[in-house]
């Protein structure tokens, strides 16, 4: 057989050899499924950075910010290792990146599950450009995070241990990500969406590149620490993650080997409803965070009595954390589906608006994005959608607030009984007007988008009314 011929067999060799490798898993950056992806499909692609090749240069926002990746991908060549006596010239830092990256090109493709159709050169060069990028961004959100930056300061001094300037500060007022919050929340977001994700071994290398390091690459654990002090977890000594997303899954959820299951809602109770049934609820506490990192507190406990529920923040970039992550647990069978057990139980924690108030009240829920309720509630009543697999994490949990009955029937005709029959009443209305209003806004959208259209429709119901009237009469004409 002639190479010609063979040439079809590559990507199956290239997906083989990387089944075992350490540093990658092929595979693991994917495009998400539609079922996952339809409540909300902006929080799956990129809004204002490209990483990677999935959605590289696809709007003019994503494009704009090319100069931008440029820019800081030469302030991180220009960074001084701390036992450099001599800065080398970014170029030949370049050229060695570039030697090395190139190298890697089956293990990247692989990632990609062999479905990249990028020459080797210019597939190793959107590795360069958007590794560089991610750890200057890394580097610099970090020290921002840990206290030393202001989100509300456009004439921010942040701290910079790795800097190669004179004095050890650097003045981020012109940073054009750093000095804008909303920039700064939505690039935040950008990098943690599971198809815009780099293989983590390119990030090694190149800060090794920068920064060189004696030990072998597998124990070199400075750029996973980096990214986990950036989105406020605590650092190990231990890399793991194939990709940011994955690392920030391992950094909040026990990787013990545990059988998943089938997707469903265990819960059966809404908070009101649980409440009517004497159960208390309460807002247990969460570790204090910066407000651009989101934290999820896993640990609801139930005595029997009070229904404990660690404090969920909702901030700007919670949803779209939340959903990535899933659609992560969601494509690997080995994953534990912490996330996704987590949003199953709010779906059967939320029926309508008024559990949501309920929740807010209880220090539940602490609305720090300033969502509405009927925001809030379309949030948990959609998290969950297209999930094929949970854990078991709440399955006893949820059986015995299943259970829970009330034993005393006065307290069942005066408290259980008033307060179900007016919930299901609001939940009722708050269907119809759900849906009436969705209905309304598609009639709009879909066949009234004109004011001519609108007078098209109006003549339509004309005519079919008079229809209607005209065989009305001609089936009783004495009427």
């Amino acid at each position: 057989m002639s190479q010609s011929d063979s040439s079809w067999m590559l990507p199956i060799e290239v997906m083989l050899g990387s089944l075992y490798h350490g540093q990658v898993q092929a595979c693991s950056i994917s495009t998400v499924t539609d079922e996952l992806r339809v409540p909300n499909v902006a929080a799956f692609k990129p809004k204002e950075v490209s990483i990677g090749p999935l959605h590289r240069g696809t709007t003019r926002h994503l494009q704009r910010m090319e100069e931008t990746k440029w820019r800081y991908m030469r302030e991180f060549l220009d960074r001084k290792g701390p036992h450099e006596q001599q800065n080398r010239r970014s170029e030949q830092r370049l050229r060695e990146c570039g030697t090395d990256i190139l190298k890697l090109e089956k293990l990247i493709i692989a990632s990609y599950g062999g479905n990249i159709e990028s020459e080797p050169q210019e597939l190793s060069k959107i590795m360069i450009v958007d590794g560089c990028f991610l750890l200057e961004l890394l580097i610099r959100l970090k020290d921002f995070i840990n206290g030393n930056g202001d989100t509300n300061n456009n004439n921010t001094t942040i701290t910079n241990t790795n800097s190669n300037n004179n004095n050890n500060t650097n003045n981020y007022s012109n940073d054009p990500i750093l000095k804008n919050e909303e920039k700064m929340v939505a690039v935040l977001n950008d990098i943690t969406k599971l198809e815009n994700q780099i293989p983590f071994i390119v990030l090694k290398k190149l800060y090794r590149k920068v920064f060189p390091d004696g030990s072998n690459i597998d124990d070199d654990h400075r750029v996973a620490n980096i990214v986990r002090e950036a989105f406020g977890y605590n650092g190990v000594d231990n890399s793991g993650g194939v990709h940011i997303l994955h690392l920030m899954h391992l950094s909040t959820v026990e990787q013990n080997q545990q059988e998943g299951k089938l997707a469903k809602q265990e819960l059966l109770r809404c908070a009101t409803r649980l409440v009517a049934a004497g159960i208390a609820i309460e807002g247990g506490s969460t570790r204090n965070r910066h407000r651009l990192v989101d934290w999820f507190n896993f640990e609801i406990s139930f005595d029997g009595e009070v229904l404990r529920i660690p404090q969920l923040y909702v901030k700007e970039t919670t949803e779209v954390r939340w959903r990535n992550l899933i659609a992560w647990e969601q494509s690997k069978i080995w994953i534990r589906c912490k996330y996704t057990s987590y949003a199953l139980f709010f779906k059967g924690l939320v029926c309508c608006k008024h559990d949501v108030e309920l929740l807010k009240e209880k220090g539940v829920i602490v609305n720090e994005a300033g969502k509405s309720n009927e925001e809030l509630l379309n949030l948990f009543r959609t998290i969950s959608n297209g999930a094929e697999y949970m854990d078991s994490s709440y399955e006893v949990i949820c059986e015995s607030l299943n259970a829970h009955r009330v034993r005393n029937v006065r307290i069942m005709a005066l408290q259980q009984l008033p307060i179900v029959t007016w919930h299901r009443c609001r939940g009722v209305c708050e269907t119809i007007v759900y849906y009436w209003w969705n209905w309304y806004k598609i009639l709009i959208r879909d066949h009234i988008p004109t004011v001519w259209k609108f007078i098209g429709v109006l003549a339509a119901v004309a005519l079919l009314v008079l229809t209607f009237i005209q065989a009305y009469y001609a089936v009783h004409p004495n009427k």
